[in-house]
């Protein structure tokens, strides 16, 4: 394909270059003329008779054709950035060709009826709604909509108080006259969109154009749904955007006596007083999470409110792109932690693991004789049989095998000087002595390219199958991969080995992972999910799906909206395979014991959804919707003026270079004036933030006024606060899509609008048309272009775009290139009276141009691969959420029975019931098995789990639950039932219950306060012990998280990052509970050395470490007042996230692991205790010694 490629933009190059890169005037009217047909969708007939009657009416004014060129670009200029179509008319109702023939209308006047931006009529807006293929609206609907609006209208010209009106004309007449006190009048196109959705029954989704005023029709409709004694709730696609609108439409709702607020950044109390207003503004996700602090945690938010009609803006990213899109309030599943030294193992594991070329990967490199031994597993050989071989052969030196038995790390000294091909010959010997070992070997080459060694015959059967091997001189070799499965089950192998389960004996290999024995099932379950995922942070890119702010890694919905998701993080090791990527604070991972999607939440409003957007989509999304949500409608509502539109014919480029070339120069071309227009403004749309900022550098000094718009969590005031001027350019990505309302100044408008460079290929129409809906708007000017790299698109499409550009080229250029030069030339000859007639066949068959079929392939593949997604959408993913939701609903009603049980159940018991639950998600959750079978085996589980509970046994065998049973009875004062509460969460695994022998042994001295026996001392000094150990081993785990993460990483580094100080904060908190028991130890040997007692003080455990170590938060919390006063989210999070938390942040994680207390001892002396220290040993003695004498 490249080669096919290369010749043909050699051909283009070669036959093109004096023609299709001209810059001078004549071409760029020829480009005009050209864009009427390809972008206007003039017929090239029609074009020429434009061009004929133009080329007449200049002649009918002057004999001077100096400046005929300039005329001419300033008439087609007009009519493009006016989008004038051959069927469009003037008020007095002629067409463009029959206003140009008429010589009483100057070119003034001409100009002023092209730039006509009257506002459509009632009926003409009715007849497009009519005519609308896709509006599922009736004729009699259509007759009440002009009744309604028309009579409305009528009053409001009139300014009649509209005493006489009733029903929904009354209705609509008060909320215009609110509207037109407080804001403006509203339109003729809102007050149709009213209207359909207070005439519907059910749901009704309606497509209002980006810049027609969809807040102000929400606003009217929510207003008329309130008044009805209705609760309504309006759903945003952002924080911002529902803040925005509740603040630019508060007054008419004051106006019109309804009470309205905002579910955002608001505390629990404040949640409630909310939802007592009659219409709520707020984001999906507000709502959702508001539901499930309502129903999850009983936090009754919600009060009496329920679920009556829903308004939600940019209804289509809610509905389909973001529809599975789950909300989730966090919770504390302290076990999890556990599993950070097996995430970091895997991720160092995929990280040896390297790519050659395009289709081989190889993994960590092993001497020879390891590689050897693995393939011969089962046979009668050792390490030095093979050694042996290798010494028998010449591959070793004689006597080495004798030097290696005494010291095996001589190896690599010994293999120094061996070269892949002497290595190639030993693996030969090896074959033809074990004809079962087969290798398939390989070296690189001194292109680095891969070289087969043993290319000859070979038979592989099942017994004989050969390993694919690397061999690098020095006598090591590297497995070779060729496809994903072979390299995750090699992965799966190493990690394997690696990791045991606890309860079990400890080794001394520091590079040991541990896991306790409670989770196997769930990592045996998700172990594959882990790897793979490990294997894609690898290819993700920071400024593309994500980025690093200072509290880590935030997801960017690049695809879509742009959007940074500060509240968002990836599942299944995903963001903490990122984290380590980078370096940053290392999060636990979390098993969701909580959800709401977006589909979920909307569903409950049953056939009450009214929703709002500017790209509603093709047939193929309403069908999708409608199949989702129940008895919903669809219309299109056209623009309240005429669309000027124009969209420039789309290129494809051929690589990466050119195609940054390729948008500077457009965009310095817009930027800088022309005979016929003055400068514009341009917004540059990128994909991804890494490649806005690329096209930031590269237009440098080229363009002064530029600016960067790539993230929301930048202060953006700046580009909002006033209007775009000539010249001034905007390089965003998708944030500057959907939502942005960006103003031009009335000069900009003048000379064509906002230009639009859309540079990549969006996911879908919609998200293209939100782009370029950035421009154009409310009756003014605007043009668009899309500009594609084929690199940037996935192999499929790059194939597509490459075939259909080059079929376009080969259409074209041989066709066109001699007309095209020949209408220069006499276009040339005709302006300088060389000719005297510019025939109108010429510029017939200079239009009569194919257009560039790469574009309109590109956008078919895009379809039907939007068509499928949609598909599997409606057949795999939205079933399986709603399995998913019925299963939480399910655990919802067993939350009910555990709450009615008892007025106020153990946090213990719902913290191990909702670990329990989220646990089994996990594990016992298949899309496969039938929704009865789940919810039988879900009813079963959870009741079995109950049973546990009642009986004070762990549901799940977490040693950390019978931990908390015990703090629970400790509370209490019922110290021997706590005692056996921790005793139990000893046996169920000893390894990590550190917390439990630390709070056995100091209930146990309460127990006996101040008079404890000596056996009491004892267990308390031997539990004591056991939980230093078994701290010891949470510390080497740290390390292990430590060392794996880091072995990815230059491992000579000096630099410290936010993972290594994040690691060094929760050693920190471990060392100080090390610190403490040994300081504890150390009274209970004294008072058993002295026969005393001991005192025990108990604390929080926030006074485990020193005060020394809360000085830095002390100091943070104080200059960061504001911030907290503010309750923005951003900053909250950041402010939580900062390392002089970490402390803080450790102790409640140690806190929620069980050790709510530490505690202190102080040594009691007792004369008694002393003498009955020094009696006992002797009277030990006497009776051994009675008994030997009996």
């Amino acid at each position: 394909m490249e080669e096919v490629e290369e010749l043909l933009n050699r051909l283009k190059t070669t036959l093109a270059h004096s023609y299709l890169t001209a810059k001078n005037n004549e071409e760029v009217l020829l480009n005009k003329l050209q864009g009427l047909v390809t972008n206007i969708k003039w017929s090239p007939v029609d074009a020429a008779d434009l061009f004929d009657v133009l080329l007449k009416r200049f002649e009918s004014t002057t004999t001077d054709r100096s400046h005929l060129l300039s005329w001419m670009l300033n008439v087609l200029h007009c009519i493009e950035i006016n989008y004038i179509t051959p069927s469009w008319r003037c008020q007095h109702g002629k067409t463009l060709i029959e206003l140009v023939r008429d010589r009483t209308v100057t070119d003034e006047d001409l100009k002023k009826c092209l730039a006509d931006d009257t506002e459509k009529q009632l009926d003409k807006i009715l007849e497009e709604i009519r005519h609308q293929k896709l509006n599922q609206i009736d004729k009699k609907l259509l007759d009440d909509v002009r009744d309604i609006v028309s009579s409305v209208d009528k009053d409001l010209t009139s300014h009649n108080n509209g005493s006489q009106q009733s029903g929904l004309k009354k209705d609509l007449l008060r909320l215009c006259q609110a509207a037109e006190k407080t804001h403006f009048r509203p339109r003729l196109t809102q007050m149709v969109s009213w209207c359909i959705m207070a005439l519907s029954k059910t749901g009704q989704l309606i497509e209002v154009g980006t810049g027609e005023g969809k807040s102000c029709i929400v606003a009217m409709f929510a207003a008329f749904r309130a008044m009805r004694g209705e609760k309504v709730d309006i759903m945003s696609s952002s924080s911002v955007l529902a803040e925005r609108d509740l603040d630019e439409w508060r007054n008419f709702y004051k106006v019109l006596k309804i009470s309205v607020s905002c579910n955002t950044n608001k505390q629990d109390k404040d949640s409630k007083e909310c939802y007592k207003c009659q219409v709520v503004y707020g984001t999906v996700e507000e709502f959702a999470g508001d539901w499930l602090r309502h129903h999850f945690h009983r936090m009754d938010i919600f009060g009496e409110r329920t679920f009556q009609c829903a308004i939600v803006d940019e209804v289509d990213s809610l509905m389909l792109d973001k529809g599975l899109h789950v909300v989730y309030i966090s919770s504390d599943m302290p076990a999890l932690q556990h599993l950070n030294p097996l995430l970091a193992l895997i991720w160092s594991t995929v990280n040896k693991y390297t790519k050659i070329g395009t289709k081989t990967t190889v993994g960590q490199t092993y001497p020879f004789p390891h590689v050897v031994l693995e393939k011969m597993k089962g046979k009668d050989v050792d390490e030095f049989s093979i050694l042996q071989m290798a010494e028998d052969t010449g591959l070793l030196a004689k006597g080495s095998v004798n030097d290696l038995k005494r010291n095996p790390s001589l190896l690599t000294e010994k293999t120094e000087s061996v070269t892949a091909d002497q290595l190639a010959k030993f693996f030969e010997t090896v074959e033809r002595r074990f004809p079962s070992c087969q290798f398939s070997l390989h070296c690189l080459n001194n292109d680095g390219a891969i070289e087969e060694l043993n290319k000859g015959p070979q038979k592989e059967t099942a017994e004989r199958q050969r390993v694919p091997l690397l061999l690098i001189n020095g006598g090591f070799c590297q497995y070779m991969y060729s496809d994903e499965n072979s390299i995750q089950r090699a992965v799966q192998a190493e990690i394997e080995h690696a990791l045991h389960f606890t309860p079990c004996q400890l080794s001394q290999d520091t590079f040991s992972c541990y896991v306790p024995g409670f989770l196997s099932e769930m990592v045996k379950f998700k172990l594959k999910v882990w790897i793979e995922n490990a294997l894609y942070a690898q290819t993700m890119r920071m400024d593309h799906e994500y980025i690093i702010e200072r509290h880590g890694v935030v997801p960017v919905d690049y695809s879509c909206t742009g959007v940074v998701e500060n509240n968002m993080k990836w599942t299944d090791g995903l963001h903490q395979f990122l984290e380590m990527k980078h370096g940053c604070k290392l999060s636990d991972m979390t098993a969701i014991t909580n959800y709401m999607s977006n589909v979920g939440l909307l569903q409950k409003y049953g056939n009450q959804i009214f929703g709002i957007s500017g790209t509603l989509g093709q047939q193929t999304e309403t069908e999708t919707l409608q199949k989702i949500y129940e008895g919903i409608k669809t219309c299109r509502i056209p623009s309240f003026k005429r669309r000027k539109l124009f969209e420039v014919e789309g290129v494809i480029v051929g690589d990466e270079k050119e195609w940054i070339e390729k948008i500077c120069n457009v965009v310095t071309t817009k930027t800088n004036p022309t005979p016929y227009r003055a400068q514009r403004a341009v917004l540059v749309i990128c994909e991804t933030i890494n490649r806005a900022k690329d096209l930031y550098h590269a237009l440098g000094d080229k363009v002064r006024h530029k600016t960067l718009y790539i993230s929301n969590n930048m202060n953006n005031t700046a580009i909002f606060a006033k209007k775009l001027e000539a010249g001034e350019v905007i390089i965003a990505t998708n944030i500057a899509g959907r939502g942005t309302d960006l103003q031009v100044s009335d000069q900009v408008k003048r000379d064509g609008g906002l230009f639009v460079v859309q540079t990549f290929l969006p996911k879908n129409a919609r998200v293209e048309a939100q782009a370029f809906g950035r421009t154009a708007r409310q009756g003014s000017p605007g043009s668009a272009q899309l500009i594609i790299c084929p690199s940037h698109l996935s192999k499929l499409l790059k194939l597509l775009a490459l075939i259909g550009k080059h079929q376009s080229l080969l259409e074209n250029i041989f066709n066109d290139m001699l007309a095209h030069q020949h209408f220069v030339v006499q276009f040339r000859l005709y302006k300088k009276h060389h000719s005297n007639e510019l025939s109108k066949s010429l510029a017939l068959k200079v239009l009569t141009k194919t257009s560039d079929l790469g574009i309109k392939t590109l956008k078919d593949a895009r379809n039907d691969s939007v068509a499928q997604t949609l598909a599997s959408y409606l057949e795999c993913d939205f079933p399986k959420i709603k399995k998913k939701e019925e299963l939480f609903s399910q655990y919802l009603n067993t939350l009910d029975k555990v709450y009615k049980s008892s007025n106020k159940p153990a946090d213990s018991d719902l913290s191990a019931l909702n670990e329990f639950w989220g646990m089994w998600l996990l594990t016992s959750f298949s899309e496969n098995d039938s929704m009865m079978d789940l919810k039988n085996k879900l009813n079963e589980d959870l009741k079995t789990a109950r049973d546990k509970l009642s009986k004070r046994q762990s549901p799940s065998s977490n040693l950390h639950h019978y931990t908390a049973f015990g703090n629970e009875l400790r509370e209490k004062r019922q110290l021997a039932e706590s005692i056996e509460m921790y005793t139990k969460a000893i046996q169920e695994d000893h390894c990590w219950a550190a917390i439990a022998y630390y709070n056995r042994a100091f209930a146990s001295l309460t127990q006996q306060d101040r008079h404890q026996d000596p056996n009491c001392i004892d267990q308390a000094r031997e539990d004591l012990l056991n939980a230093l150990k078994s701290v010891e081993l949470y510390c080497e785990q740290i390390e292990v998280t430590r060392r794996y993460s880091t072995q990815v990483r230059d491992l000579h580094s000096d630099s410290v990052n936010r993972f290594d100080r994040h690691m060094k904060a929760r050693q920190e908190v471990l060392l100080c509970f090390k610190g403490n028991i040994t300081e504890a130890m150390k009274k209970v040997d004294r008072a058993r050395d002295l026969g005393g007692n001991v005192k025990v003080e108990e604390s929080l455990v926030y006074f485990l470490v020193p005060l020394m170590h809360f000085l830095p938060l002390a100091v943070l919390s104080i200059e960061s007042l504001t911030t907290i006063r503010s309750r923005d989210p951003l900053k909250l999070l950041q402010l939580i996230s900062h390392p002089s938390c970490d402390i803080l942040n450790e102790l409640r994680c140690l806190q929620s692991l069980g050790l709510t207390h530490v505690y202190t001892l102080d040594t009691l002396f007792s004369l008694g205790g002393f003498l009955s220290k020094i009696i006992r040993p002797i009277r030990r003695a006497l009776f051994r010694w009675r008994s030997l004498r009996t």
